[in-house]
């Protein structure tokens, strides 16, 4: 079995060199971008990093160009360092650059997900539905009530176990996102839908990472006997497809079983399932409803949590811009009241601090690579049919041509005569993704963001140990959802305005 294995991966190579060879010459013709040079059969394999790959990247535009060319095992990827690049490719040519690659791990049970389907009819109409309760300001508004309560869970989960920092990130981006799309109530980490939903998530970050965009590891350790690990590999791939459809299915029966009992809450899910059976003019249907929940959940949930531990490790560092927030919170709100909605735009600086938040380490710092559908040329450079094409969110994210000083944590280049402006260097135009394929639930995270930390900021202070111990750095995971690695903190209720404020909060629960 190990030598068959062996010589599937052989035979690929092979048949990916006559390709390029014989197929594939016109592309010898025509110049490609530049970029590393391949080793025979492979390719650039070895040169995809294991961890970080955004700042390895980085560096291929500094020898190579904004526009880098490599290829694995006969299959072409550009890589894009530039927001002209990317614009001009992703945006203003978006009708050849809106389909996905088919990614091998992906493909393992997320055919459902409009995320990944292909460019066209059946995608538009998924997307649509999402949008239409996710992007509207009157739908937005009539969450605010669920971001709310899942503010004031964390800070008293905060203020009862501040050792359990991160784990109650988690809690708050899971009940946010399960309370608006179904309705469901989860208040604890163990909750079996919050455990699914943080197995599926750390799966496809490890998908979605560059080196698993062309190779399968499942289909060659399969190959493998089972005292190789071949049994061990199947089994957990079947526990990621029932995980998969556990999230998928799971929830949405909940909301069905409510709907018929007369106890559903508004939501995503109920809206749209009573809207399916009022209106005698509706392209949806059950399954429809059901996966762009599930997606929403998904992609969500995820952002959310990684968002929010940026910021808390962002403040742990910067001390002073924690001040500086403090300081305008106290001014335009005072101290008997937690900031709200009707207090965003007297609070700039808060806003450019979550502005920043994900300007300095954004979520998903690869994004999800794109898919030419056609030759096309750029620049006097021939971009093959079929290449993956990849925007490095994080490298425009720190381009000192439009972010000086990139790698510093400086809420004020958002910042213009007192008042908030990202007309021209807007962090969010590039972390939520490019063209027909940019994430429509923008703004439902910029919300739930940007309350947790008002209100954080308002009544905590986060403070490295003062043990003696090493400092604290900043340092994140490497897959395709990057958060910070585990950091020591001190959390304590910064005045006694602020804890008596946490008090009150806690006895109208």
């Amino acid at each position: 079995m190990v030598s068959l294995a062996i010589g599937c991966i052989a035979s690929t190579a092979a048949l990916a060199a006559a390709f390029v060879f014989l197929g594939g010459g016109k592309l010898r013709r025509r110049p490609l971008p530049p970029g590393p040079r391949p080793l025979p059969l492979i390719g650039n394999v070895f040169d995809i990093p294991r961890s970080n790959a955004w700042e390895r990247f980085i560096e291929w535009k500094d020898l190579y160009g904004e526009v880098v060319y490599i290829s694995i095992l006969g299959r072409s990827i550009v890589l894009l360092n530039s927001v002209k690049s990317t614009t001009d490719l992703l945006e203003k040519r978006a009708p050849s650059y809106s389909d996905r690659p088919q990614f091998p791990l992906i493909k393992v049970g997320h055919q459902w997900n409009f995320g990944f389907k292909p460019y066209g009819r059946e995608w538009q109409s998924l997307r649509r539905t999402f949008t239409s309760q996710y992007n509207s300001m009157a739908t937005l508004r009539s969450f605010y009530d669920a971001h709310r309560a899942s503010a004031t869970t964390f800070l008293l989960n905060v203020l009862h176990k501040p050792e359990e920092l991160s784990n109650h990130m988690r809690i708050r981006g899971a009940q946010v996102i399960f309370e608006v799309t179904y309705g469901i109530s989860v208040q604890s980490w163990d909750d079996t839908l919050v455990q699914t939903a943080e197995a599926v998530m750390d799966v496809v970050s490890i998908a979605l990472y560059p080196s698993m965009w062309i190779i399968n590891p499942i289909s060659i350790l399969n190959s493998f006997p089972r005292w190789l690990g071949g049994g061990i590999v199947a089994a957990r791939v079947r526990r990621w497809q029932a995980d998969l459809e556990n999230l998928r299915n799971a929830p949405f029966e909940v909301v069905k079983k409510s709907l018929a009992t007369g106890t559903a809450k508004p939501c995503f899910t109920a809206n749209l399932l009573q809207e399916l059976e009022t209106s005698s003019e509706n392209n949806m249907n059950e399954g429809i409803i059901r996966d762009t929940a599930a997606i929403a959940l998904g992609a969500a949930y995820e952002t959310t949590f990684a968002a929010g531990e940026v910021f808390l490790l962002a403040m742990l560092l910067n001390e002073p811009v924690q001040g500086s927030a403090q300081r305008e919170i106290d001014s335009v709100v005072g101290s008997d009241r937690l900031p709200d909605f009707i207090d965003r735009e007297r609070l700039p600086f808060v806003t450019a601090v979550m502005k920043e938040v994900l300007r300095w380490h954004p979520p998903a710092p690869t994004g999800i690579p794109h898919e030419l559908t056609h030759d096309d040329m750029y620049e006097g450079m021939f971009l093959p049919a079929g290449s993956i094409v990849m925007a490095n969110i994080w490298g425009l994210l720190h381009d000192p041509t439009m972010y000086p000083d990139p790698f510093t944590f400086d809420p004020s280049r958002f910042i213009r005569d007192g008042k908030l402006d990202c007309t021209k260097n807007d962090p969010s135009r590039f972390v939520f993704g490019f063209g027909r394929r940019a994430c429509p639930g923008r703004l439902f995270t910029e919300d739930s963001l940007w309350l947790m930390i008002a209100q954080f900021l308002a009544v905590y202070s986060i403070s490295p140990p003062s043990n003696g111990g090493p400092p604290p750095k900043a340092a994140f995971t490497s897959g395709a959802i990057s958060r910070p690695l585990p950091f020591k903190h001190v959390v304590r209720p910064r005045s006694q305005a602020a804890q008596n404020l946490l008090t009150q909060l806690a006895q109208g629960q």
